[in-house]
């Protein structure tokens, strides 16, 4: 027998407090145990007994005196020093069990083999004490199926598999049969050899022929330590158990932290399992919050530009925009020779349209009759041919359009899809939609594709569209017969026809009209010019380029002379096109000679229309052109040789500084997005953690029984976690399941907005934070209390 005790009890006193109320569990107790013994603890009911085992166990605190292990003092430790004494000295057998109930018997024993790595050898051992305590035939019944006795055998049998070198049983035969109370108490004397073994009873007779010492507890203090027999010789224990713990050569901190994950892992798995209740509901909870998540994320998702600097052009990869410094019009020849000398890969010369959007309606019927609208900002794009379509053909003639739209606007066109017209365009010329093709993100800018030579068309009417009221038509009409000459000044709107023919237009003017009227249309003869102010030149609202040496003010030709393009002196076409006429006729309601009403308008074809804009207009006004490299990377680095070339060059990425006013108004939706998107996850976290807190606690037992047996700490915290993960992992297939049924249906594709790849990486990030912080609170809550606290609030007797 070493010199040194195993465990040695100084003048131990245990007191406890309940409601002011002071009462002693034992007082000035001094005890030494060896290895080898077979101790026999008796006394009356609540004389102390089991509170011995609970401070020898430390399960349960001292108040005085100091207990020693292997002759080291334990006063000192903590919640955490209990757990790692407990994981390498404990085996308890408790008077009431203590089976964790929705674990079946192979698995209560495998708990306490973790040790053994390999699982094919873990279960083996665990079959061997099994057999040896007759339950090889209730391997899989769960703990709650079995009787008393078959409880008391497993966790007898879970004790030695822990294979501790102290073994602390309460009442080990309590529930039991004589026969099995026998072999019980013989496997504990057969063990007793290599370890200590310390059994509380109420029957002395029972374990008498095998105790080696017997004391008897009266009022919490040692009445009786006699020495009945010798102890069995402990050169027979393994050195492994003979050995205080200190000697032996702690594991590497990693070896021992990847065990614990890896345990960890395995008895999160087994919880999650074995209690299939808790773990629907803790899914049920995890996918409501993760759905509250998903959907207030996409109600705010404007949020995610709250930190975003304002661009002074619309941001494309590569592309830099340019005017020359000294502010004159580039030229098509001049752009093309200055993108093959820089090596851009592609030039656009009137890219007014890059950074602009066009606002089109699409109307629909709904079943109470009444007339529902949805609206959406367009971008321009071409060639069409680039696009597989959902529905329809692609465009042939200037004024058919092919829409790339979110599935939101389905509803809105007919199914299955048949050409129709779109709303003006600009208010100025009829377009037929003869494609379309639905997408479903809905973060992406609609677009009307054009052929080439329609785009150019478009981006001239969305360019004069913006300055119309600053144009006019000079109308000129001589009476042929007295020779009379009559000049009309007139405000006339503008439309586009595309089906008249080349080089022919169409006035519908009222002072004419009379003169027509007086006279005979065939006796006069008539001459109009497109006539307007030239406005500044156009970089996206912006007024001044910021360069390296200050500050460069935009071309402005507002002063410049009005310019008057003369319409063809022949009389213009007889009439206009039948889809012109109807555009009229919905516009102004009234009819006039064809259909046409009274107002003042003017109706082009398109080569009239595009003359004037590249003669007259683009030609002495726009100065701004664009060029495009492979990546902004590539357009920096030319930034410099495009300004020695005598060029203000800006990259699309180029941000500027708003003034307050519109900072605020920009940012304020976005700042009260992310204010109601932080609520949600705050609501979130606490209605996750109010709903579970009550079920997670149902688990406390468990935990409390994994402590008591010295399950490691390190292993029972991950397995926590990993419980509560594993409920995310139905929370994330029913949300993605619910997400592609959202933006699936067109209804709702319009309502939230679609989230992406990086979208749903934050969102599981946050779950799995709000879901650590769930399961720390738990953990906290269960490791920072003793052993035998957390077994009561557990439900289960100590």
């Amino acid at each position: 027998m070493s010199k040194t005790p195993l465990l040695e009890l100084k003048n131990i006193g245990k007191i406890y407090v309940s409601e002011g109320n002071v009462a002693v569990g034992i007082r000035g107790v001094n005890l030494a145990f060896n290895r080898g013994e077979f101790v026999a603890v008796t006394g009356a009911s609540g004389s102390g007994k089991s509170t011995l085992l609970n401070v020898i166990s430390g399960m349960d605190s001292y108040e005085e005196g100091e207990l020693l292990i292997d002759g080291e003092p334990t006063s000192h430790y903590l919640q955490k020093d209990w757990e790692a004494y407990r994981e390498e000295y404990i085996s308890f057998i408790f008077q009431d069990y203590n089976i964790i109930e929705s674990f079946t018997v192979l698995q209560n024993v495998e708990l306490a083999l973790m040790h053994i790595e390999n699982p094919a050898k873990r279960r083996k051992k665990a079959m061997e004490l099994l057999r040896r305590v007759g339950l090889e035939k209730h391997l899989h019944h769960r703990g709650s199926k079995l009787s008393g006795g078959q409880k008391q055998r497993t966790v007898i049998a879970r004790a030695l598999a822990k294979d501790s070198p102290i073994i602390l049983a309460d009442e080990p035969t309590g529930n039991l049969d004589s026969k099995t109370s026998a072999e019980i108490i013989e496997l504990l004397r057969e063990v007793s050899r290599e370890k200590l073994v310390i059994v509380v009873t109420h029957n002395f007779d029972q374990v008498e022929a095998c105790a080696t010492r017997h004391i008897r507890i009266f009022d919490g203090a040692v009445e009786l330590d006699h020495t009945l027999r010798a102890s069995a010789p402990v050169a027979s224990a393994p050195a492994a158990l003979t050995r205080p713990a200190e000697a032996l050569p702690p594991p590497p901190v990693y070896r021992k932290k990847i065990k614990a994950l890896k345990n960890g892992l395995t008895l999160g798995r087994v919880r999650f399992t074995a209690m299939p209740k808790l773990s629907i509901f803790l899914c049920l909870l995890m996918t409501v919050t993760a759905l509250i998540l998903t959907f207030m994320s996409a109600l705010s998702y404007d949020a995610t530009g709250l930190f975003d600097r304002s661009t002074m052009f619309t941001h494309m990869n590569g592309r830099a925009v340019i005017v020359r410094r000294d502010g004159a019009i580039i030229t098509d020849k001049e752009l093309e020779t200055l993108a093959a000398d820089v090596g851009a890969q592609d030039a656009m010369h009137y890219d007014f349209m890059l950074d602009r959007t066009v606002q089109v309606r699409f109307d629909r019927v709904n079943k109470q009759g009444n007339i529902d609208n949805i609206w959406y900002n367009f971008s321009f794009g071409y060639p069409a041919e680039d696009v597989t379509l959902s529905a329809g053909r692609y465009p042939s003639a200037d004024n058919e359009v092919i829409l790339e739209v979110p599935i939101s606007a389905k509803p809105y066109l007919s199914d299955p899809f048949t050409e129709t017209e779109l709303p003006l365009l600009f208010d100025m010329a009829p377009y037929r939609v003869v494609g379309v093709r639905y997408y479903y993100d809905n973060t992406v800018t609609p677009r009307l594709l054009f052929t080439e030579s329609g785009y150019k068309l478009a981006s001239a009417m969305a360019f004069f569209s913006e300055q119309i009221n600053s144009f006019s038509y000079d109308v000129s009409a001589t009476d042929i017969l007295t020779g009379e000459e009559h000049n009309y000044y007139v405000n006339a709107y503008t439309y586009i026809d595309v089906g008249m023919p080349d080089g022919q237009y169409y006035l519908n003017i009222q002072e004419l009209r009379s003169l027509y009227d007086f006279c005979g249309p065939e006796n006069v003869k008539v001459s109009a010019a497109l006539q307007g102010k030239f406005q500044s030149n156009y970089t996206n609202d912006y007024d001044d380029f910021y360069y390296d040496d200050g500050y460069y003010n935009g071309y402005d030709a507002s002063d410049a002379n009005v310019v008057r393009y003369p319409l063809d002196e022949k009389p213009g076409a007889t009439t206009v096109s039948n889809a012109m006429k109807s555009v009229l006729e919905k516009q102004f309601y009234e009819t006039w000679n064809n259909g046409i009403s009274n107002a003042d308008f003017v109706v082009l074809s398109p080569s009239v229309f595009m003359d004037f804009m590249y003669e007259h207009y683009y030609a002495k006004s726009y100065t701004q052109a664009s060029l495009f490299f492979e990546n902004d990377r590539e357009a920096h680095d030319k930034v410099e040789d495009l300004r020695d070339r005598g060029y203000i060059a800006v990259v699309s990425d180029e941000t500027i500084e708003l003034d307050v006013m519109t900072l605020i108004s920009k940012k304020l939706g976005q700042f009260m997005s992310a204010f109601g998107w932080i609520v949600s996850v705050v609501f979130a976290t606490l209605f996750l953690s109010l709903c579970s807190s009550r079920a997670m606690n149902a688990t406390r037992g468990d935990i409390g029984i994994m402590r008591s047996m010295g399950i490691p700490t390190g292993v029972v915290r991950v397995s926590i976690y990993v419980q509560t993960l594993i409920a995310l992992i139905p929370a994330f297939l029913v949300t993605a399941a619910a997400c592609v049924a959202v933006y699936l249906i067109p209804k709702t594709n319009y309502i939230f907005t679609f989230l992406h790849i990086g979208d749903y990486l934050i969102l599981a990030v946050v779950l799995i934070a709000i879901a650590f912080n769930l399961s720390h609170k738990q953990v906290a809550k269960m490791f920072n209390e003793s052993v035998k606290k957390t077994l009561k609030k557990g439900g289960t007797k100590a």
